[in-house]
């Protein structure tokens, strides 16, 4: 089975949209699959891991230039990284999304010029079974669907994220672009022989507003977690000169820890949290993260960290008292983040910030964790973190649950689900 693979993350960069990539490049390969990578060129982004190309396992890997902001800004600054790196934190969460608005489906469609360019090229030269994408950016799907409407190839979508169903956050900013944005939605879908969806939310809301019929031919590949990620992983333990909260990743849209400080600050006026207590933030984070640090009441209590490349990032949990998770309420049922399944595999105690109806909540419970509470209430968090900081020496287990979660074997099933589709 021969593919090309579609992404527009993929290593040097980091991240969970890279590492869902690079593990599911890796298994389809070790599985039988030959594969050709079509990513972009160098462009400014938060995360970097250079240590994630060492992984990589695709045949033939092809990077193609981008007109879109990302790359025409690293092209602005050429080698002077250090400087596009400043520009793009320091520039306020509000210009992002109005530059994010002016353009039609998605900002990254100044990518799609050269990727359709190379994509024909690839189909002329190459004997290729399927087109799988993976989205965002949800235009790198309109290349896929072209290009397999044009060499009548069977196509693979895979969702990361919501498109036109993210309900909480307007990247498309009028309702013209939202008609545009749906039309194509529900055309790639209906083309689509195969939907990867990361979520069974996402996957519920995609049969629900297009198409009935769409589990039909929809598979669920949780971002999970990867046991080789852990076989020679140093073990460590949290420090007993603090009791630590640590986050990591990036803090974007809706998603604020402000309540959680409010909770720290009033506990700690209440003398019922440990004087040592601290919170760790390991990323690289826009300045409303840093804005939000200064007026806390605790802000000497916070640091921002180095970011590290995913192992050490997987080291650096081991020593955290809780790790924090966070999803605001807004958010859509399906949304879960990629951490949750590094935090359960590590066994550490975990302040689950995120609603009690939606799908993380009932990951966490199925894996036994119980201290979960919405981000946004300062009650609900301090009698989590009371909870958590009283059975801090508690030793935890790995949940049974987890298992059918492990990245390798869900690739491997989605291996046999792709050798099923007609070519």
């Amino acid at each position: 089975m021969k593919i090309l693979y579609i992404s527009y993350f993929y290593p040097p960069l980091g991240g969970p949209a890279v590492l869902r990539n690079l593990k599911t490049v890796r298994y389809l390969s070790e599985a039988g699959a030959q594969i050709t990578v079509l990513t972009v060129d160098e462009i400014e982004y938060a995360y970097s891991d250079p240590d994630l190309e060492e992984l990589c396992q695709e045949e033939t890997l092809i990077r193609t230039p981008s007109w879109d902001p990302m790359a025409l800004l690293r092209k602005a600054f050429g080698k002077h990284k250090a400087a596009s790196q400043s520009v793009y934190k320091n520039s306020p969460e509000s210009l992002k999304l109005l530059v994010r608005r002016l353009y039609p489906i998605d900002e990254k469609i100044g990518w799609l010029p050269h990727l359709l360019s190379r994509g024909r090229k690839i189909l002329r030269d190459s004997e290729i079974d399927l087109i799988f994408v993976s989205c965002g950016p949800f235009s790198s799907a309109i290349a896929a669907y072209k290009l397999a409407q044009e060499f009548d190839k069977a196509l693979v979508v895979d969702y990361r994220d919501y498109w036109t169903l993210l309900s909480d956050y307007d990247l498309m900013g009028n309702a013209l672009n939202r008609h545009y944005s749906r039309s194509w939605e529900k055309r790639i879908l209906l083309r689509a022989n195969l939907i990867v969806s990361a979520t069974k939310g996402i996957a519920d809301s995609l049969a629900q507003s297009f198409d009935a019929t769409l589990p039909e031919r929809t598979f669920l590949l949780y971002n999970g977690h990867d046991e080789q990620d852990y076989t020679d992983l140093p073990p460590a333990r949290p420090s007993s000169d603090f009791y630590t909260l640590s986050y990591f990743g990036n803090i974007y849209a809706r998603r604020s820890l402000k309540y959680l400080y409010q909770a720290i600050a009033e506990l700690d006026q209440q003398m019922l949290i440990p004087q040592n207590l601290r919170v760790q933030l390991y990323g690289n984070f826009n300045r409303e993260v840093y804005q939000e640090i200064q007026s806390s009441p605790i802000k000497d209590k916070i640091s921002i960290m180095p970011e590290l490349s995913h192992q050490d990032a997987l080291s650096k949990m081991q020593e955290a008292d809780a790790l924090i998770l966070i999803i605001n309420s807004s958010s859509p049922k399906g949304t879960l983040t990629s951490k949750v399944f590094e935090y359960l595999r590590l066994k550490r105690p975990i302040l689950a910030l995120v609603p009690l109806h939606g799908e993380a909540a009932a990951l966490l419970k199925e894996c036994g964790i119980d201290s979960i509470c919405p981000m946004e209430s300062v009650s609900a968090i301090k009698h989590c973190l009371s909870k958590l900081i009283e059975d801090r020496y508690q030793e935890l287990t790995l949940p049974p649950a987890l298992a059918k979660y492990e990245r390798k074997q869900q690739v491997n099933d989605l291996y046999h689900r792709l050798k099923a589709l007609p070519f």
